[in-house]
């Protein structure tokens, strides 16, 4: 700040601003539906990408609707050129059918049952704001687990792969012992703060690659792929001991707390129907949550294994 003379004597002050320079702004695809919705990929300019199922693939996309090798993108200075690989579902920018186009800032891609992404130009900047506002769509405020519409997608995602692959999956309720007690003895501060205790107990049992999601108050699920009914009752059992075992307490009162667990297990699909297949499973793991909490709580109900017409 620097002190400047005006008219008639008087002294003003005044303040000489320097332009931040701005960040280089590079080439992203952007997800915006599908179950990696918020998931950003760089791309590097000069060299082509390829976009499929296959884990050979530079951008990986969970989707069973997506070919092994979809398609690949050219980034360049001018735009990125963007090619179908063959694929047999085809690939759409902006809802028109394209085998070879140019992308511009802000195009959008849609390939196979549920992926869209747009390609776009960023900076560091708008790449973080990005990534919040995934965050913020993707999270349960409170424990920081999943959210309900999240689970939603990846579970459509998972169970259209059994039927493409022929893998098994397993899907868990969960849900928390006599919860409304603690909000009664201790109040509703004391209950956000057991749920997440509890939830990070669950996340230290699971597997990285588990999805696991609070789905509302204190119930929470689970998708574990490529998981059959030895190893999803195994996955509950050892979530359910890790919570009865962990020591929660609250301004220093314990808080004895268990869970009981619904286990289902998906062994085949003949034809995925997002409403009716998803549907089945979801009521069979909620019957089998049924089961464990009638047994007493704190325990683990399974239902039999689901081959889907």
């Amino acid at each position: 700040m620097s002190p400047t003379a005006e008219p008639g004597g008087e002294r003003t002050d005044s303040w000489s601003l320097t332009p931040r320079p701005q960040s280089e702004r590079r080439p992203y695809l952007l997800v915006l539906s599908g179950a990696q919705f918020g998931e950003m990929f760089a791309l590097d300019r000069g060299i082509e990408q390829v976009l499929g199922r296959d884990s050979g693939c530079h951008i990986r996309l969970r989707d069973a609707g997506v070919s092994r090798r979809h398609a690949s993108v050219f980034p360049s200075s001018d735009g990125a050129r963007l090619r179908d690989l063959g694929s047999q579902n085809g690939t759409y920018v902006d809802g028109i059918r394209v085998t070879d186009c140019r992308l511009q800032d802000g195009q959008r891609v849609h390939l196979g049952m549920h992926s869209t992404l747009k390609y776009c130009l960023c900076d560091e900047v708008e790449i973080e704001y990005q990534r919040r506002l995934a965050e913020g769509a993707l999270q349960d405020p409170l424990t920081g687990l999943y959210n309900r519409r999240h689970f939603g997608h990846r579970l459509s995602a998972e169970l259209a792969a059994v039927q493409r692959h022929g893998r098994p999956l397993t899907v868990l309720f969960l849900d928390v012992d006599h919860f409304g007690r603690v909000n009664d003895a201790h109040g509703q501060v004391a209950g956000d703060e057991a749920l997440k205790m509890i939830s990070h107990v669950m996340q230290g049992a699971v597997r990285r690659e588990d999805v696991l999601a609070r789905l509302g108050s204190e119930d929470f699920a689970v998708i574990a792929r490529e998981t059959a009914s030895a190893g999803g009752r195994a996955l509950a059992d050892r979530i359910r001991k890790a919570v009865e075992r962990s020591r929660l307490s609250f301004r220093g009162q314990e808080l004895a707390l268990t869970v009981s667990v619904g286990v289902a297990v998906v062994s085949s699909i003949a034809t995925y129907e997002p409403a009716r297949t998803d549907r089945a499973v979801l009521e069979a793991a909620e019957e089998a949550l049924r089961q464990a909490k009638a047994s007493g709580g704190n325990s683990v109900g399974a239902a039999s294994p689901l081959s889907l017409p």
